[in-house]
């Protein structure tokens, strides 16, 4: 067919793809100024001999190309540029995308940073919402469907399988048309009961091959994909398990969902960051040094034998003789606590969890301090280790807010920088408070943290700060 002009004016050029009924041409439009590129693709349905399988794909023909036509008002969906039948075969003529397919990518071996992943799926999810809505499923999402364009390094959803429908008008007696590719296909899909979030199924593996640089075949196919991906962040991954899970009502019911869930994630990425960077760290630390030199004066100026209150006038105070002590010789911790208090010695070296020393009453959620670690095989600095703790406590505490974060030392253990993070948010039903303290010595985390119900935290700060400044590392 090279060299063959269609309709006076679409020269092929060279032959793209070739498949069992339908074949693609690069060609160039000569009847417009510089003769642009275009693509041909030429439909050869499978009912030569079927004069009612005919009007069938001439029909489904026609409506497919109306729908092309609608989509390519999308600036990422080539637009069609012409459509005809000749000699009962059917051509889409479309704009050409200078780019390079996602396989041709994934061929070479590249592996997308978690950015680049995240980039991708907003990407491609803002198409599919575009396409969505417009009440079309693509049901062909996989790299060789996806262009990146090198004109903005935009991706560009190609060869919806809805045209393929016509290619198949007798494929089976039952009228249910199979379009997709084995791997990103969904159960539901083979067994032709096609959903919108069958795209997301699609997005999701490609994603995910894109990520792992591991191809289709060697990932094993079950609700919850196994892949380990040292860099990724576990909410991310959690995003993923979702668009690809088996059951298709498990998944995301709509693009809107797993943009959100992006977006939520973006934004504890970029908290995460803030907290992480020196400059806003110091910034934090310096004002809370002017805010609290006034009572760091009246702590210096006090008796020894009673705790310090702060400015808070609710807060409990406790004599120094009302406290024991506890003591940990395989960390080379001591911590006063009150007499009044439960201790209870955990020691878990898988959960970190060294103790818990708590309050008894009737409270809706315990009021306690719990004191922790955490083992590191390579050595973290205290901004790191805050950048990972205040992820942690938004990804994984229900409705989390951080109301204070700042650099301290602690009056026992002076030679070692700390941080100091109050946040609050649910614990099942319960509104909570916290004050988390952490410091970081010989690739070992050391965590002290106040818990109580919102209501009571004040009333017993005062003693909780007791505890955490009784607290001793050697």
């Amino acid at each position: 067919m090279q060299e063959t002009t269609l309709r006076g004016h679409y020269r092929i050029i060279q032959n793209l793809a070739r498949g069992g009924f339908s074949e693609t041409y690069l060609a160039k439009d000569i009847d417009l100024p510089g003769n642009p590129y275009c693509v041909v693709k030429l439909l050869k349905p499978m009912f030569m001999q079927h004069p009612q399988a005919w009007e069938t794909a001439a029909r489904l023909f026609e409506r497919e190309a109306q729908v092309l036509y609608r989509l390519g008002n999308h600036d990422q969906i080539p637009r069609l540029l012409a459509h005809f039948e000749e000699n009962q075969e059917f051509y889409l003529v479309q704009e050409y995308i200078a780019g390079n397919v996602l396989s041709k990518e994934f061929a070479s071996g590249q592996k997308w940073t978690q950015k680049q992943a995240i980039a991708f799926l907003q990407d491609v999810l803002k198409i599919l919402e575009f396409v969505h809505q417009e009440n079309v499923i693509h049901r062909d999402i996989k790299p060789a469907n996806l262009i990146r364009r090198h004109l903005d390094q935009k991706i560009v959803l190609i060869d919806f399988g809805a045209v393929k429908e016509i290619t198949n008008v007798m494929e089976n007696s039952q009228g249910v048309t199979r379009i997709g590719t084995h791997g990103f296909m969904p159960s539901e899909q083979e067994n032709g009961n096609t959903q919108f979030n069958s795209d997301i199924f699609a997005l999701g593996m490609t994603c995910i091959q894109g990520l792992t640089g591991v191809a289709l075949g060697s990932l094993p196919r079950n609700p919850d994909i196994i892949w380990n991906q040292q860099d990724v962040n576990p909410q991310f991954a959690a995003i993923l398990a979702k668009m690809v899970r088996h059951d298709y009502r498990q998944r995301f019911q709509s693009v809107g969902e797993v943009l959100l869930a992006l977006d939520k994630l973006e934004a504890s990425i970029n908290q995460q960051k803030w907290w992480q960077n020196p400059k806003a760290i110091a910034s934090a630390a310096l004002l809370s040094a002017v805010v609290l030199l006034p009572i760091a004066w009246r702590v210096v100026n006090s008796p020894k034998n009673e705790i310090i209150q702060s400015s808070r006038n609710t807060s409990r105070k406790i004599t120094a003789s009302s406290f024991e002590l506890y003591e940990n010789p395989d960390y080379n911790i001591k911590i006063n606590y009150p007499q009044s208090w439960h201790k209870n010695d955990i020691g878990d070296k898988t959960t970190g969890e060294l103790a818990r020393f708590s309050l008894p009453t009737n409270s809706s959620s315990p009021i306690e301090l719990i004191l922790e670690t955490q083992h590191f095989t390579k050595p973290v600095t205290l901004d790191e280790l805050t950048g990972l703790r205040v992820n942690e406590i938004t990804q994984f505490f229900t409705d989390a807010k951080i109301h204070e974060s700042y650099a301290t030392k602690l009056q026992n253990t002076p030679h070692t920088s700390a941080h100091v993070v109050v946040y609050s948010g649910k614990d099942d039903t319960v509104s909570v408070k916290r004050k988390a303290v952490w410091l970081v010595k010989n690739n070992q985390a050391y965590i002290i943290t106040y818990s109580a119900p919102e209501v009571d935290y004040d009333t017993y700060l005062n003693t909780a700060d007791t505890i955490i400044n009784s607290w001793q590392l050697h």
